[in-house]
């Protein structure tokens, strides 16, 4: 199911179980991952292209979703251009354990590229001094204290997420 709310920058792709509250889709063969095994075994493969490009993949694996194969995507309205972005992000999230079976449904709708990034990096990314977040603060030209308060932000979030390694992981919202 697209879940398309205009006015986020994202656009996700759930299984219809999901929506409802009946489904966590951050899970590996029906068992949900804790916050550990979210972090040792969650990731997704990054894919690039036009708005009209993405938008036409995703929808394409919207059934896949439904049929519980692939577990999750998330990609781009636009470019973000404040990250020097000059295409459109798809993400297509699944557990490193299954990534071969997402990884060959790919290739069939013609992704070339085989990028995969844990969710481990991204996190690190987004944290303080973590790359995306420093360039995310540089491209809003914020103030020294402005930059200490996104960073303290972050660092209290990813904090929070991870607090209970044993806890279930509940995973992106939208």
């Amino acid at each position: 199911m697209v879940i398309d709310k205009p006015d986020s920058h994202f656009i996700f792709v759930f299984h219809s179980n999901h929506v409802s509250g009946r489904y966590n889709y951050i899970n590996y063969e029906g068992k949900d991952l804790t916050n550990k095994e979210y972090l040792e075994h969650w990731g997704k493969f990054v894919s690039f292209g036009s708005p009209k490009e993405i938008d036409a993949l995703a929808r394409a694996l919207d059934t896949y979703v439904e049929q519980k194969i692939i577990p999750c995507i998330k990609y781009d309205r636009t470019p973000i251009k404040n990250l020097g972005l000059t295409e459109c992000v798809l993400c297509v999230y699944c557990d490193d354990r299954q990534r071969d079976e997402v990884w060959a449904i790919l290739k069939e709708h013609g992704v070339m590229i085989k990028a995969w990034v844990y969710e481990r990096e991204t996190v690190e990314k987004w944290s303080p001094g973590g790359v995306l977040l420093e360039k995310w603060i540089a491209s809003h030209n914020l103030s020294e204290f402005q930059a200490d308060q996104v960073r303290e932000g972050a660092r209290q979030k990813f904090a929070e997420m991870f607090k209970y390694p044993e806890l279930t992981f509940r995973g992106i919202e939208q």
